[in-house]
């Protein structure tokens, strides 16, 4: 299995001594772009027999990208490659995903099909083409066809002729946000693209605040003494820069037209091409970039399997491999893993982690409601952790529960809950961000005897409660009788048990607390929530609401996603009880 790590800014060298010498000219390797939408995407990489491997999520769905290699390609890396590429398809069935490589160039086609024959379906994705320009093209505007183009700027500089061109330093981004907030005013008046629009200030905004570290370039144009335009990129190659964003303010007509050419102008010689990126299938995003007449349209293809594993015909195959998992882990009575397998476990509750088409690895995450007081959250209860013996201490483990946190959140799931198995795990999922701010208490006495309504309005007395439905409670009264039948002298539990308790939605989570403090004013940033790094973002909390925004707030609290925890339940007591465990 590949040991993938989180992507992060000190990485920047080691991505660079692949993409710099290199040959692949798309904007998905230039760094700027990798570590600013890590929060989207959830980027990893890795080295592999001499190639880099990016692993990442596109919305629900595990994909990669090609491998990259150093310099430029040679016929001796074939075999090798070949090699990387399985491997990358055999981490994805690892994970539970048919394979999936996005952005893969032409010339790169070509080498996949001789390679993998009659293997993939490579479809070319015209949307994610980026647009690749000259920079002297970009610079000068010569020519007929650019003419329209020489005249916005011409314009321009007949009604500011003072105008001038800096380029952007740290200091000025105060005043680059300004102009952005100004153009997103007047933008989202004219698109519903709402979402898109605040990822892509939450990129611009990582960028920003780690500017030295990408070592992004960009350029500003002033009027008056005002900021009124600025754009920024990073290299992908040595010869090929590309450009992230570009801002302008509407109000001075041709300013995106200035800041255009005067950034390629002032852009170092030996960036023989500018790539402006794709333009997302966006009618008006792609009439502009065509407008300008790109030298090269860098064509970039999804690439999927034609025979991948068929859920449907694996299913119960993953079923018995998992109950055997289960068996293997945990010497539980058969007759408790009949109760398991035939009334609790459901084929979308198991995640699961394949080596060689067979399970080594599973859990389950089974739904339930958390009360907390007068408010009920979806919450998931994690169950039967197990790994197989043989690939324990490679990193699968917590592959797997990263990707079960990755998913509840995409589930709307808000807390995941569970009770370790073992003293010494309690560390160990403290290291996958869970906290003891929960505890498995006794059942009220006589439960055994309770009916389910006289049992709910127990719990309904609960302020911070898992909540069984009649189902869940029916089943846990069939573990009690099994237990029974195996040994007359079992007893139900009569003192607490720590659990464990992890926030996988951290603005849903502190919406619940901020309902229950309205009197509260602070502003929070949750950071290193590297399994959902949708978390990791400001948040401020005012008058019993919760707000979050891509940019630093003054006086703001670092937490990490268990610090969270412990600021959100420092005043609760959560607890769980008559659990499967």
């Amino acid at each position: 299995m590949i040991r993938f790590h989180d992507v992060k800014t000190t990485d920047r060298e080691l991505i660079q001594s692949y993409t710099l010498c290199g040959d692949r000219q798309n904007c998905d390797l230039s760094f700027a772009n990798i570590i600013s939408w890590r929060f989207l995407y959830n980027t990893q990489i890795a080295e592999v027999d001499g190639f880099l491997v990016f692993r990442f999520y596109t919305g629900h769905h595990l994909a990669y990208m090609a491998p990259v290699w150093k310099c430029h390609w040679e016929e001796s890396m074939r075999e090798r490659f070949a090699a990387v590429v399985r491997q990358m398809r055999d981490d994805s069935i690892t994970l539970g995903h048919p394979f999936l490589m996005l952005g893969v160039c032409s010339y790169m086609v070509g080498i996949l099909e001789t390679v993998f024959p009659d293997t993939f379906f490579i479809k070319p994705d015209r949307d994610h083409f980026d647009y690749i320009y000259t920079r002297e093209k970009l610079a000068t505007l010569s020519g007929k066809k650019l003419q329209g183009k020489r005249n916005h700027c011409n314009k321009f500089r007949k009604a500011y002729p003072d105008y001038e061109y800096r380029p952007l330093t740290k200091d000025m981004i105060p005043e680059c946000i300004a102009v952005e907030e100004n153009w997103r005013t007047v933008t989202k008046d004219d698109t519903e693209e709402t979402e898109e629009l605040s990822e892509e200030l939450r990129s611009m905004t990582r960028v920003f605040d780690l500017w030295d570290e990408i070592g992004a370039t960009g350029g500003t144009i002033w009027v008056g003494g005002k900021l009124i335009a600025f754009t920024f990129g990073c290299p992908v190659t040595d010869k090929v820069f590309d450009v992230c964003v570009e801002k302008a303010d509407t109000a001075y007509e041709g300013a995106f037209s200035i800041i255009n050419q005067e950034f390629a102008r002032h852009l170092p010689e030996q960036y023989e091409y500018m790539n402006r990126e794709e333009d997302l299938g966006l009618e008006g995003l792609r009439y502009a970039k065509l407008s300008y007449k790109p030298d090269i349209l860098l064509e970039k293809s999804v690439v999927m399997e034609k025979y991948p594993l068929a859920q449907e015909e694996t299913q119960e195959r993953v079923r018995e491999e998992t109950i055997a998992l289960w068996r293997e882990t945990f010497h539980d009575d058969e007759a408790f893993i009949q109760l398991y397998f035939s009334r609790v476990f459901k084929p979308e509750y198991n995640i699961i982690c394949q080596m060689n088409q067979r399970t080594v690895a599973a859990l389950q995450t089974l739904p339930y409601t958390l009360k907390y007081y007068d408010k009920e959250v979806r919450t998931a209860y994690i169950s039967g952790v197990s790994v197989c013996e043989e690939y324990r201490k490679q990193n699968v483990g917590n592959n797997l529960m990263s990707q079960a946190h990755f998913r509840l959140y995409h589930k709307d799931v808000v807390f995941a809950t569970l009770i370790p198995a073992e003293k010494w795990l309690y560390d160990w999922y403290g290291r996958c961000g869970y906290t003891r701010h929960i505890t498995c208490t006794p059942p009220p006495p006589g439960v055994d005897s309770m009916d389910f309504a006289a049992f709910n309005d127990w719990q309904q007395t609960r302020d911070c409660v898992l909540l069984h439905d009649e189902e869940g409670f029916d089943i846990i009264k069939e573990d009690y009788r099994i237990a029974l039948s195996i040994d007359p002298n079992a007893r139900r539990q009569t003192a607490d048990i720590p659990a464990m308790i992890r926030i996988i939605n951290a603005e849903k989570a502190l919406q619940l607390y901020a309902a229950r403090h309205p009197d509260c004013t602070e502003n929070i940033r949750v950071y290193n929530d590297s399994d959902i790094p949708m978390n990791n973002t400001y948040f401020q909390i005012r008058n019993g609401h919760v707000s979050h925004t891509d940019r630093p707030l003054p006086g703001t609290r670092p937490l990490t996603i268990a610090e969270l925890a412990d600021y959100i339940f420092k005043d609760d007591r959560l607890e769980m009880n008559l659990m499967l465990n």
